[in-house]
């Protein structure tokens, strides 16, 4: 049983787990690159903790090498310890600016808490504000990031302007159109300006296989994939993502956050809590 309350929109909220209160705080950084090694080595030691917890082990050089190289970066900690972070990078992808979500991991006892959603919009709102007069001019935010957990996807598909792939907007029997051909275009060099460019990227659904197979652990399977309370969305999963099979499979997903899409989030915590 989760429940969140707001605390002061921007700096900390609460989260119930269980009838257990935990009160959560963020600490926001810009070009981790820049800091002194003294800082640097701790927020590193509390990203690997947080990285183990919620998907493993990696390479000693994978903080350094990815996580560190982001132009923006949130850690999120309840009582002095560090539970969950969200890391950011600007790509210029088929000529489009693009707020890059890169990671966001979360430990295991705070997923499903809302914490991951609260930690996507926190990491957004500075260039939000930033570009406040160019959304209000019909220039949104423009968003990608990848993911096979369908909850993250249908999350952002009540929020966001324009979504896809659009769970929402699957037929009966699971499928929905082909992206479109700046979309298309914008996966593709997103995936060939990455470290493994090899793996295939279908257009329907922007499907990526093969990224998975040094962290076999981390492809869902049907005991603990993030299914969904809709039946529609169900079949659009196992279609494209197979959680029953356990194929190593994640969409691509491009989206535009504007002014609104930030109020109705926010609006929605309200409510809830």
């Amino acid at each position: 049983l989760f429940e969140i309350s707001l605390l002061g929109m921007f700096r900390k909220f609460k989260i119930k787990i269980n009838d257990k209160s935990y009160p959560i705080e963020f600490e926001k950084y810009k070009n981790l690159s820049k800091l002194d090694s003294v800082k640097k080595e701790l927020l590193k030691k509390e990203i690997n903790s947080i990285l183990i917890d919620g998907w493993g082990r990696f390479p000693e050089d994978f903080i350094e090498k990815h996580i560190f190289q982001e132009n923006r970066f949130i850690i999120a900690k309840s009582n002095n310890e560090y539970i969950g972070f969200c890391a950011m990078g600007f790509k210029k992808l088929a000529n489009v600016n693009v707020h890059y979500i890169e990671f966001l991991v979360i430990k295991k006892l705070f997923q499903k808490s809302g914490l991951g959603s609260y930690l996507f919009y926190l990491i957004l709102f500075d260039d939000i504000v930033r570009n406040f007069f160019k959304i209000l001019s019909f220039r949104p935010l423009e968003i990608m990031f990848i993911t096979p957990n369908i909850r993250t996807v249908s999350r952002l598909s009540k929020f966001a302007s324009f979504i896809y792939p659009n769970p929402y907007l699957a037929s009966d029997d699971g499928s929905i159109n082909s992206a479109d051909d700046i979309t298309w275009q914008m996966a593709q060099e997103l995936i060939s300006q990455s470290d493994n460019s090899n793996r295939k990227l279908s257009r329907n659904g922007l499907i990526l296989e093969g990224s998975y197979s040094d962290t076999p652990w981390l492809i869902y399977n049907s005991e603990n994939a993030p299914w969904h309370n809709n039946l529609i969305i169900n079949k659009f999963t196992q279609k494209y993502l197979g959680y029953i099979n356990k194929e190593d499979k994640e969409f691509i997903v491009r989206a535009h956050i504007n002014s609104l899409s930030l109020f109705k989030y926010f609006y929605h915590l309200i409510i809830k809590a």
